[in-house]
């Protein structure tokens, strides 16, 4: 094989096919710039066998930092709920995922992430952003909370997914581990894929995961991913500065971009239930405007930028 070159399901793939596809991603998710996959060699260092193998566009996304305006936070983060809406409706409708299904109903949490890119020639990276949303009493869902999915692997590996990833958080240990500044899955909470860990683990497990992927990766496990809180996300989303429990248990903030998802995680965990019986989403309260200028002086001086601290590298506490 080639190294220009990767297999893909149908058709070969090649840097002139998958640069644009990833190009397409990390401009959505407010890159100010991207690399390019024909920048000269010397700039990438021992990220060139990747890059050769139309993947330098990952790599330098996952060791790098690129600077993000701070304001736009606020409009990543309505994309990536409404994506995350959107991913949980194909997995409702797919009758594969059906054993999904029954087990939504006793979830604690789901955690959704819409967009997982795993790629790696020998040296590997794999990360995207996620969102999860926590029953309550009543049985409506909160309002979601940000995280960062990140992890990296060496060994036989080649190839490059795309992947959209539903966890079901089965427990009360894993809800803790989840509502942590990190959690790392396999080792912090236990871990099994479904339809296999839908069975008799189900009841034990502390999350299950669900994927659909585009694209071909040899060793592609969820094992030893670091799930992060985003809380530039959470900051930017409610204009206030809350952590995860406080989002979750609390409940003092709110968006009503969240009802799309609110609905669509009920509609999961209620296959069998009318809609009319969906609880009331809250009233529609706009938050302020976090980055609008001030010439207040009292007032912390706001230039809108911020370190975007991606998936593949450490991740600050202010993230």
């Amino acid at each position: 094989m080639r190294a220009e070159t990767l297999d893909w399901p149908g058709e070969p793939l090649h840097e002139s096919t998958l640069a644009p596809q990833l190009r397409r991603i990390f401009a959505r998710q407010g890159r100010l710039k991207t690399p390019d996959l024909k920048t000269p060699r010397k700039e990438y260092g021992m990220m060139t066998m990747m890059k050769r193998a139309g993947l330098g566009l990952v790599a330098a996304a996952a060791l790098g930092l690129t600077p993000a305006l701070a304001g736009d936070k606020r409009e990543e983060a309505i994309d990536l709920v409404e994506d995350a809406a959107e991913t949980l409706s194909y997995f409702s409708a797919d009758s594969a995922f059906e054993p999904m299904w029954s087990l939504a109903d006793t979830a604690k949490a789901i955690v959704i992430i819409p967009q997982s890119i795993r790629a790696g020639f020998i040296f590997g990276g794999s990360g995207g952003d996620a969102v999860m949303i926590a029953r309550n009493k009543d049985g409506s869902w909160s309002q979601p909370t940000f995280y960062a999915i990140g992890s990296a692997s060496f060994g036989f590996q080649a190839g490059a997914e795309f992947s959209e990833v539903v966890l079901l958080v089965m427990t009360q240990r894993g809800m803790e581990h989840l509502l942590s500044t990190t959690v790392k899955l396999g080792a912090d909470v236990s871990l099994a894929a479904g339809p296999i860990g839908a069975g008799a683990k189900a009841q034990t497990t502390d999350i299950l995961a669900f994927s659909r992927s585009r694209g071909l990766y040899g060793g592609l496990t969820l094992e030893g991913a670091v799930l992060k809180t985003r809380r530039n996300f959470n900051k930017a989303y409610y204009a206030a500065d809350v952590s995860p429990a406080e989002i979750i248990y609390q409940g003092d903030v709110y968006n009503p971009a969240s009802a799309a998802l609110q609905n669509s995680v009920w509609r999961l965990a209620n296959k069998d239930a009318p809609a009319s019986l969906a609880p009331a989403v809250a009233p529609a309260s706009q938050p302020a405007d976090l980055y609008a200028p001030t010439n207040d002086p009292t007032q912390p001086r706001n230039d809108g930028y911020e370190d975007d601290a991606v998936w593949g590298a450490p991740i600050g506490k202010d993230d």
